[in-house]
């Protein structure tokens, strides 16, 4: 039976996910740490995922079923969970991903031990498949041992540069304390379905928050064919841009920490690229040529990284086209092995690709 504070809440948004979703339950409810509850969000699905979560919760009193009207995106649906959170901690969980079995006594442990209000593992990367074996997100040479993951470095390493891949540190999925998301009223920006995630846990480091991660490999994280699609929005890139310009010029914390305030720029640097390319390329493909030339020649900077992210994204696309899809590409993509990495457009969907209906992480 859940106390009335739990140590932990587990949130887990759910979208067409009837044929995952008992699995993810399972490993949440498998913990070893008992006192908990399970959080299960259906986000509008047009399947069986609520009537088997419903079902599950009557066999199990730690779990509880709550249920979006319409379909309104993975933020919104975790936001739900959150306003209904009753635990010392609070994780999320997608609906296709799972938990090793000791992850959260794990992951508290190391929280309560360096006074974190935010903590999270090394992720594994699992396909949906046998033809590739499970290879962590950071290799153990970037991370022996936990450490203190300052903002100014999770910002640098969601960052590609020649020479450099990044691991993407955004799809690693922290635990936070509850009471410091309630005392500074952070929760996740509902417009957006891609790069959340990345705005949620600055805006929490932003505000103090100490973040510790282990290199333990204690999150799974499926990566099923057609999850990495080009679903990320010109409107999406743009709030992201206003979030990191608001951050510079604003924050406290930031103005006060040149390396942070470094990263923030860079890592804006990239967005604005992103942002030109996907508002270029949609004008074109919808037939909006005023549009698109106004983006074109509207500044030198505008052209410039129109440009820039084209000839970058040209050996994706090539590839695409000739492999028929980006699945084994993109297994490599996001654990940062390739020599250069664009996947600021080739990340998981939220509603389309992956069922568990997560939002893209990083960016």
């Amino acid at each position: 039976m859940t106390s009335s504070s739990p140590r932990a809440s587990v949130v887990v948004p759910a979208y067409d996910a009837e044929h995952c979703i008992e699995q993810a339950i399972a490993s949440a409810l498998g913990q070893t740490v008992e006192d908990l509850e399970v959080i299960v969000v259906d986000d509008a699905s047009r399947d069986a995922t609520a009537a088997i979560v419903s079902q599950l919760a009557e066999q199990d009193d730690r779990l509880q079923l709550l249920q979006l009207p319409v379909n309104s995106g993975p933020a919104a649906a975790r936001n739900l969970a959150l306003s209904h959170a009753r635990g010392t901690w609070v994780a999320t969980l997608d609906a296709d991903d799972s938990f090793a079995p000791h992850r959260l006594a794990a992951l508290i442990a190391l929280g309560e031990e360096n006074q974190a209000e935010m903590v999270s593992d090394n992720v594994l990367l699992c396909t949906d498949d046998s033809r590739t074996s499970p290879m962590p997100l950071i290799p153990h040479a970037a991370l022996p041992a936990p450490r203190h993951l300052p903002a100014a470095e999770f910002i640098a390493r969601n960052i590609a540069g020649r020479g450099s891949p990044r691991r993407s540190y955004g799809f690693m999925s922290p635990i936070f304390r509850r009471a410091f998301l309630d005392r500074h009223q952070l929760r996740y920006d509902e417009r957006n379905r891609f790069g959340e995630d990345f705005m949620l846990y600055v805006s929490c480091l932003v505000r103090g928050a100490r973040w510790w991660v282990t290199p333990e490999t204690m999150y799974n994280y499926t990566i099923r064919g057609g999850s990495l699609t080009e679903v990320q929005s010109a409107a999406d890139l743009l709030r992201i841009r206003i979030f990191d310009s608001e951050l510079l010029n604003r924050e406290p914390l930031v103005r006060a920490d040149p390396a942070l305030a470094r990263a923030l720029r860079r890592h804006k640097s990239m967005i604005d690229r992103c942002y030109y390319y996907r508002a270029f390329t949609d004008a074109v493909k919808a037939g909006e040529m005023r549009q698109a030339l106004r983006l074109l020649f509207d500044s030198a900077s505008g052209f410039r990284r129109i440009v820039q992210e084209s000839v970058a994204q040209t050996p994706a696309i090539a590839a695409k086209a000739w492999r028929g899809g980006y699945r084994r590409q993109a297994f490599r993509r996001v654990a940062g092995t390739t020599t250069r990495t664009r996947s600021s457009f080739n990340l998981r969907s939220p509603a389309a690709g992956r069922p568990g209906h997560s939002g893209a992480r990083d960016c």
